[in-house]
C-alpha cells in the first residue's frame, strides 16, 4: 500500500535539483551583494570574483566579436602598465598595484561576457544585488555617523561616513548606480505600496551619499539623475508617462530636499556640510594645489613616453595626480595614456548609439551608462582606474550594447522573415 494510503508503488519523491546556471549566476550574484565591504583587501568581492571567473571560464563563456574592439583596448591600457612596471619594479607596492590593475579590469571584461548572454534576467540580477549592497553600506553610513553601535568610529574618517569602504570619496560614488535603479522604479511603478517599499532602500543609499560629504558624488548624483531621467523621458512611449516621470521627478527632488533638511537641522551635520560645500579646498588651488599639478603633469607627460612609473607622481609633486586621464599617462606610459581616452568615447559612442534602443533591459542600461559617463567625467578631477564600481559599470555598458545589438539585428531578421516567404 502507497504512502498516500492507496495500493501499488509509491508516489516518487520529487527532487529539489538545482541547475548548474542557476549556481553561477548566483555567485555571481553573492559578489555584487558582497561589493559593499570592501575595508580589507583582498575584499570578499574580489574573491568570489576569482572562483566566479574562474568557474565560467571552465563551464563556457563565449566572446561576442562585438567585444573585440573592447577587449583590445583594455589589453593595451594594462600592458601600458606593465610596461611602466619595469620602470619601478624594485619600488614598494608597485607590483601588487599593477596586479591589482590587472584584476579590475579582468572584472570588467567578465562582466561584458556575462551580460552579453541571458541579458534581460542578468540585468536585474546584477541591479537588485547592486541594490541591497548600496541599502547596506547606507544604512552602515548612518550607523556610523550618528553612533549607533559600539565601534562606529570604524565606519568615519576625518568626520565623514565611509561604512565600510577605505575613503567616502570612493563610498558614495559606489551608491549612485543603485540610487538610480531606485529612481527609475519610482517613475515606472503605479502602486504606492510599492513606492513606498523602495524608498525606504533608496533613503538609506541617499542618506550614505549625502553623509560622505564628498562634493564629487553630490554632483555626480544630481548629473547622473538628469541625464538618467532625460534618456527615460526620451525612452517613453507617450507623453503621459513623460508628464508622470516629470511629476515623479519634482516629488523626489522635494523629498531629497526635506531629507537634506532635516539632516541639516542637525549642528554637526550642518557645520561639516557648509565646509565641504566651498567650491574651493585648500588642496584644489594655489601654485601647489590640484589643478596646478595636473598642468605640471601634462607637461612632463610629453617627455615620458613610458611614464615616469606607479606612485611616482606624488613623490615629483607632493600628492598624488587626482586625474584618472593624467594618471593613464603618468603610470601606464603612451600606450596606456591613449588607450584610455579611445576605450571611454568608443563606449560613449556605442552607448549613446545603443541605449535608447527598445529592448527589455533599457531602463537598467540607462541607469549605467548614465552613472558610468557622469563617473568618466568626474575622472578629470579624481583617480577612478581602481575603483571596482567604475570597471563594473564599464563592462555593464559593453555588455547591454553587445545583447542590445544582437536584440536589433534579431528583430531586423523576425521583420523580414515574412517578406522573404513572399518573395520565395
Amino acid at each position: 500500500m502507497s504512502a498516500a494510503g492507496g495500493y501499488g508503488e509509491a508516489a516518487p519523491r520529487r527532487r529539489f535539483v538545482v541547475r548548474a546556471e542557476t549556481l553561477r549566476e548566483g555567485l555571481v550574484a553573492l559578489a555584487v551583494v558582497s561589493g559593499f565591504f570592501v575595508m580589507y583587501e583582498p575584499a570578499p568581492y574580489d574573491l568570489l570574483f576569482i572562483v566566479a571567473i574562474g568557474l565560467f571560464v571552465a563551464t563556457g563563456l563565449r566572446l561576442p566579436r562585438m567585444l573585440l574592439p573592447f577587449l583590445l583596448l583594455v589589453i593595451l591600457y594594462q600592458l601600458g602598465a606593465v610596461l611602466t612596471l619595469t620602470l619601478v619594479l624594485d619600488r614598494a607596492n608597485t607590483m601588487k598595484w599593477t596586479v591589482v590593475g590587472v584584476f579590475l579590469a579582468a572584472t570588467g571584461v567578465f562582466y561584458s561576457l556575462f551580460l552579453a548572454e541571458r541579458t534581460e534576467v542578468r540585468a536585474r540580477l546584477i541591479a537588485n544585488a547592486w541594490v541591497i549592497a548600496g541599502a547596506c553600506g547606507g544604512a552602515l553610513a548612518i550607523v556610523g555617523y550618528f553612533h549607533l553601535a559600539p565601534g562606529s568610529d570604524k565606519l568615519l574618517i576625518f568626520g565623514r561616513a565611509k561604512a565600510t569602504f577605505k575613503d567616502p570619496n570612493v563610498f558614495a560614488p559606489y551608491l549612485i548606480f543603485p540610487a538610480l535603479i531606485l529612481i527609475q522604479r519610482l517613475y515606472a511603478t503605479d502602486h504606492l505600496k510599492r513606492a513606498a517599499i523602495t524608498l525606504v532602500p533608496l533613503g538609506l543609499i541617499m542618506s550614505g551619499i549625502f553623509l560622505s560629504f564628498s562634493r564629487g558624488s553630490w554632483g555626480h548624483l544630481i548629473a547622473s539623475a538628469a541625464l538618467m531621467t532625460g534618456l527615460t523621458i526620451l525612452a517613453s512611449p507617450t507623453p503621459a508617462r513623460r508628464a508622470r516621470i516629470l511629476l515623479i521627478c519634482g516629488a523626489a527632488a522635494l523629498g531629497a530636499a526635506l531629507l537634506i533638511a532635516v539632516l541639516l537641522s542637525m549642528p554637526s551635520v550642518s557645520s561639516l556640510f557648509a565646509e565641504r560645500a566651498s567650491l574651493e579646498q585648500n588642496y584644489d588651488v594655489g601654485r601647489y594645489g590640484r589643478f596646478a599639478r595636473h598642468i605640471a603633469g601634462a607637461q612632463l607627460a610629453f617627455d615620458k613616453p613610458f611614464g615616469i612609473g606607479i606612485y611616482q607622481f606624488a613623490k615629483i609633486f607632493g600628492a598624488d595626480v587626482h586625474n584618472t586621464y593624467l594618471n593613464a599617462f603618468m603610470s601606464y606610459g603612451w600606450l596606456g595614456g591613449l588607450a584610455l581616452p579611445t576605450l571611454v568615447i568608443l563606449t560613449f559612442v556605442y552607448g549613446v548609439r545603443y541605449v535608447l534602443a527598445p529592448s527589455p533591459w533599457r531602463p537598467i542600461f540607462i541607469c549605467a551608462f548614465s552613472t558610468w559617463t557622469v563617473l568618466m567625467m568626474e575622472a578629470w578631477v579624481i583617480d577612478v582606474d581602481h575603483w571596482r564600481h567604475q570597471w563594473a559599470l564599464l563592462g555593464m555598458c559593453w555588455g547591454f550594447i553587445v545583447a542590445t545589438a544582437k536584440h536589433e539585428q534579431a528583430k531586423m531578421v523576425r521583420a523580414e522573415a515574412p517578406v522573404r516567404r513572399l518573395v520565395g
